[in-house]
């Protein structure tokens, strides 16, 4: 058997919400033991000053016009992600190997050569005394691909490892959903748009709320299918070609002049339909597992099972915690980065060919 590694991953989202924080055990391989899960919840003022920076910034010259706001907001995020991670290995009680540190996604334009996460893995390894792998995305990217997404081989592996009859799909709504293929040796990958972007920005920006719990506003609120058949002829509807997202390739603009409840409504109608139509082109495919903080919205969900006639069913039923599956992902990617492993594939990110990816910051 090879050798076993103990690897802490840490994950924050479009949601710009807090930090998922997991312990993972594996070989890199299909031996996979998840030890621990922590969620780190950001301040309301540094969420603040995060989504703005972010919400302003479309493309790399804007980070280096801001450049000291940029480097304020970076050591703050990463002095977070020291705290959760003190607090998740003390309770771990064990030594880690490494640490596999996505980061907060800045901007992702791939087709422009550059993701940037933000986060600062020198100071991180330095006060924490660990081994970091960080910048998993750029590799790829410099190899044609598109750097996302890359959740795909661990959603593999936890699939084998869990012993889910093939072939399935795994969906991940998180602010932006993406779907992983999996059929005896075949994985597939693709983002397929929005999850709970559009939603929760407008219910931010309307009523200073951070998500629809439940999915209760939309169930109370009535769906303007005109507008749902006309939003689908938009541009990014007619945008097969493309492979991953930004959140801001997305706006909720074209349900102005609708009250609260049916404006919610349609934006909960319009995503289930765009992640029900990606899913009905498996048509071998009968069941989808459901990650991330979107399979908690009834509404969303009943919408896509009404759109696609397959079952669909919580990752938690399999005694998983879908809330973490990125951040369990990312400990799993470090694993596989620090033994060069691939972590990225022709299939999953339109990547050139098969590479591994992320860099090491020793821990000397």
């Amino acid at each position: 058997m090879e050798k076993i590694y103990t690897a802490l991953g840490l994950m924050s989202g479009t949601s710009l919400d807090g930090i998922d924080a997991s312990i993972v055990r594996s070989d890199g391989e299909k031996f996979i033991n998840i030890e621990e899960n922590q969620y780190y919840k950001y301040n309301d003022f540094f969420r603040e000053q995060l989504k703005k920076f972010i919400k302003g910034c479309y493309d790399k010259e804007y980070i280096d016009k801001h450049n000291k706001v940029y480097n304020d907001l970076q050591k703050q995020l990463t002095l977070d992600h020291v705290e959760i991670s003190k607090k998740i290995i003390s309770n771990y009680g064990s030594k880690i190997d490494l640490v596999g540190f996505h980061g907060q996604t800045i901007i992702h334009r791939p087709e422009k050569g550059y993701s940037i996460q933000m986060g600062d893995a020198q100071l991180l390894s330095k006060i924490l005394k660990q081994n970091v792998i960080y910048q998993f995305r750029q590799k790829d990217i410099d190899h044609k691909g598109q750097g996302a997404p890359l959740a795909s081989i661990y959603h593999y592996n936890l699939s084998k490892k869990l012993n889910l009859s093939e072939p399935i799909i795994f969906l991940n709504i998180g602010g932006i959903s993406n779907l992983t293929y999996i059929n005896k040796n075949e994985i597939k990958s693709q983002d397929t748009g929005p999850g709970n972007v559009l939603m929760d920005e407008y219910i931010q920006k309307v009523k200073n709320q951070k998500f629809d719990k439940d999915g209760f506003i939309a169930s109370t609120g009535k769906i303007n299918k005109l507008i749902i058949n006309e939003s689908t002829k938009n541009d990014f509807y007619n945008t097969n070609e493309k492979h991953s997202f930004d959140k801001k390739d997305f706006n909720y603009s074209f349900i102005r002049g609708l009250n609260f409840e049916d404006a919610v409504a349609t934006l909960t109608y319009y995503t289930a339909k765009i992640i029900s139509d990606f899913l009905n082109e498996y048509n071998d495919t009968k069941k989808i597992v459901l990650c991330g903080g979107g399979r908690k919205n009834k509404t969303l969900i009943k919408h896509m099972e009404n759109l696609t006639s397959k079952e669909i069913v919580n990752i938690n039923d399999f005694g998983v915690d879908g809330d973490y599956i990125e951040s369990q992902a990312f400990a799993y990617l470090g694993i596989r980065s620090f033994l060069k492993k691939k972590i990225s594939f022709p299939q999953t990110t339109k990547v050139s060919q098969s590479i591994t990816g992320g860099e090491l910051v020793k821990n000397y």
